[in-house]
């Protein structure tokens, strides 16, 4: 059985806990207030604008959870009540990911995001979704070249190519840039075919660019780096959403991102420049 299959023995056994937990926002204010030290039922009205009887109340429920724990005339939240605190977090963070960015994930293929990071898809929750318009076409290619260009360890993975984007990355390995570029072989021609081989295989063998193959399909484009993350989705017609870029410059969301292209990263192959030079004859 899936964890899928499951759902229901699982919703079965916590929904109970799970009812106590979303119900009250008084007892979130509770508990998110005594997380790191012991605290007295003034020092909680305090920080929480609450009335005594309102604490006084809930903190005997809360008690009654095993989730508090009385120390003389304070309260800390108890082990179980912070395990079921961090719980309630991620869940939030999904959904609130979820509802912020739904246009995206309805009508866009998320074949290319396996399932352990769609689960952990909370983590982008302080997002920005860049959409082109009408007044401004190329706002999503633009916004994402000014953050390309600020990077100096950069990890894409695509099946789409851009002329645009071959020339940001040939101006960064002038420098101390670091690539990693994962390409299905139609793209890996292309690639090969528009830029200068020997200087191609020159930062090749200094080690500042390592191209791979990914053998199949990869129904997602995305980058990350040391700066950022961008994600970019498909259409389910198979054509690439071009006006779409999910941003973030955030620390959870780049490492998610960094999680997305190991998982590629484990299922390419690098190429030498013996490779790059049979695909393209």
């Amino acid at each position: 059985m899936t964890d899928l299959e499951n759902l229901f023995n699982y919703y079965d056994f916590v929904q109970d806990d799970l009812k106590f937990m979303i119900k009250s926002r008084i007892r979130l204010n509770i508990l998110s207030s005594i997380t790191e030290y012991p605290k007295a039922m003034k020092e909680i009205k305090e920080e929480n604008d609450l009335s005594f009887a309102a604490i006084s109340n809930n903190m005997k429920r809360l008690l009654e959870e095993n989730m508090v724990i009385k120390i003389e005339d304070k309260y800390l939240i108890s082990q179980i009540g912070l395990l079921k605190l961090y719980s309630l977090m991620d869940f939030l963070k999904l959904m609130s990911t979820t509802k912020k960015f739904e246009e995206l994930w309805l009508n866009h293929d998320m074949g290319g995001v396996p399932d352990f990071l769609l689960e952990d898809l909370g983590a982008l929750k302080d997002s920005e979704l860049i959409k082109a318009n009408y007044a401004d076409i190329y706002k999503t290619h633009t916004n994402f070249k000014e953050l390309l260009i600020k990077s100096k360890d950069v990890c894409g993975v695509s099946s789409i190519s851009h002329p645009d984007y071959m020339g940001i990355f040939e101006s960064m390995l002038k420098g101390d840039a670091k690539v990693t570029l994962i390409f299905t072989k139609e793209i890996v021609k292309k690639v090969v075919l528009s830029v200068d081989f020997k200087a191609l295989s020159k930062v090749i063998l200094n080690k500042n660019l390592e191209i791979r193959l990914y053998n199949g399909e990869i129904p997602v484009a995305f980058t990350v780096t040391e700066k950022f993350m961008s994600l970019g989705l498909f259409n389910f017609d198979g054509s690439y959403d071009q006006n779409r870029d999910l941003i973030s410059t955030e620390k959870s969301s780049i490492r998610w991102g960094k999680s997305l292209f190991e998982y590629y990263h484990q299922k390419s192959e690098p190429l030498t420049i013996k490779n790059l030079a049979k695909i393209v004859m």
